[in-house]
């Protein structure tokens, strides 16, 4: 699959008594991290980073205040993006076992190797929460190599908080999970998750 799957970053902001901070959630499993996520089919990025601010942080009231660019391509030349939720087969074949987790839209996976229609990926995803950190979850398999792409573009931007809030508060987010939002420094933010520690650099003069 060809087609390019798009994501979206959002690095909002305030200024509170002439500290700029930055919103942040601490993920139960997977540390902090900022908003972002995929853009659905049919949708623009502008629309999808308002719709991700939205589910990830609860605030209704927020305004884009520039486009701070985009990465063209952020995978590496072993890695795929997953373009359509799908199954993972033991064996290039259809018929074959199937894992009882799918590759959702929008997970980088590594590429290993390709037979006829078929690609063979492999995903880890750890629990960073833990101490020593465990592995929640590995796939290694099969999947139609249509429902994947060799090209992801990530767009970022700044956006402006329009509503007051907590210094920290809790939102609902995907799987169940509890996201706590929080307002951080810009000049003294806290380790966030890798890749998005790079995202920092590439905007931090934007924000800062």
């Amino acid at each position: 699959m060809n087609s390019v799957v798009e994501k979206v970053t959002a690095f909002v902001t305030r200024e509170r008594s002439g500290v700029k901070e930055l919103l942040l959630f601490k993920h139960p499993i997977a540390g902090i991290q900022l908003p972002a996520g995929t853009v659905e089919n049919g949708e623009t990025p502008v629309a999808a980073v308002m719709r991700e601010v939205y589910e990830e942080t609860g605030l209704r009231r927020v305004k884009i205040e520039k486009s701070l660019g985009c990465i063209e391509n952020e995978l590496e030349e072993n890695e795929r993006i997953v373009a359509k939720t799908t199954r993972v087969y033991t064996n290039p074949s259809l018929s074959s076992n199937v894992y009882k987790e799918e590759l959702t839209r929008g997970l980088t996976v590594n590429y290993n190797s390709s037979h006829t229609d078929f690609t063979h990926v492999s995903y880890v995803e750890y629990d960073s929460a833990s101490d020593p950190t465990r592995i929640r979850c590995n796939i290694a398999g099969w999947v139609p190599g249509k429902n994947l792409s060799a090209r992801k573009t990530r767009y970022f931007f700044r956006l402006t908080a329009l509503e007051e809030t907590a210094m920290e508060w809790e939102v609902k987010g995907d799987q169940d999970h509890i996201f706590t939002l929080f307002w951080a420094r810009i000049s003294a933010l806290p380790p966030l998750v890798p890749p998005q520690n790079k995202w920092l650099d590439c905007v931090h003069k934007e924000i800062g």
